[in-house]
């Protein structure tokens, strides 16, 4: 009877195991905690974190975040990159404008300063012809007509006499065509031109005639 009192009971043992091993946990715990406070780290929140990284799939959502926010970045720098890209054109297309509109203008000068060149060429040119026809027409008026008639039959062509005898007043083409040899002067005759101070000297003299005749069929006369 006294041999089954001295026996301890399954629970007792098991109780003093429990404190044998619960009791060195506890106080090794707590000195940790202790070391980490004076270490200045916080023993909660670094628990917390260890906890945290020792979870199944808390390092997939942690990757699956980090993931997130690159797509998000990569989109930020990809709006940027479009928005540069077409600020950059459409400053190419304005100086694209500006240059077809420069390039107009300088054509339309161009083609204002040919035609000007143009205008003042052919102004030059007819007044060089002028110049010359004075010279030819006041040096074979200055001629002896037999002389100039002689010039005259040398000439190759009767067009380029002709040419020459046009420049001259009626009165200087008669006394060169008397010295010169018939057949010549009347081939030369058929290429003439009447003067125009000639024409204008003929429209007054009959217009003076004109009024003469009147005059004397009148048989009056204006005071």
């Amino acid at each position: 009877m006294k041999e089954k009192e001295k026996k301890p009971s399954l629970g007792l043992k098991l109780l003093k195991v429990f404190l044998v091993i619960l009791v060195p946990l506890l106080f090794l715990i707590i000195l940790t905690m202790l070391i980490m406070k004076l270490a200045g780290l916080d023993p909660f929140a670094e628990t917390k974190q260890l906890a945290t990284s020792l979870l199944p799939g808390s390092h997939q959502t942690q990757q699956t975040g980090q993931g997130a926010n690159t797509v998000s970045n990569d989109s930020a720098t990809l709006k940027s990159e479009i928005s540069d890209q077409s600020a950059t054109i459409n400053r190419l297309r304005n100086e694209i404008t500006q240059k077809s509109d420069q390039i107009d203008q300088l054509k339309t000068q161009l083609k204002q300063a040919q035609s000007d060149s143009s205008q003042q060429k052919k102004a030059q040119q007819q007044q060089s012809q002028a110049d010359k026809e004075e010279v030819y027409a006041q040096t074979y008026k200055n001629m002896d007509p037999d002389k100039a008639a002689a010039i005259f039959d040398k000439m190759t062509t009767k067009k380029k006499a002709a040419e020459y005898m046009n420049m001259l007043d009626d009165k200087t083409k008669a006394q060169i065509l008397e010295n010169m040899a018939a057949s010549k002067a009347a081939a030369i005759t058929e290429q003439l031109k009447p003067n125009a101070s000639s024409q204008a000297g003929s429209s007054s003299q009959d217009s003076g005639t004109s009024a003469t005749g009147t005059t004397s069929a009148t048989g009056t006369t204006t005071p």
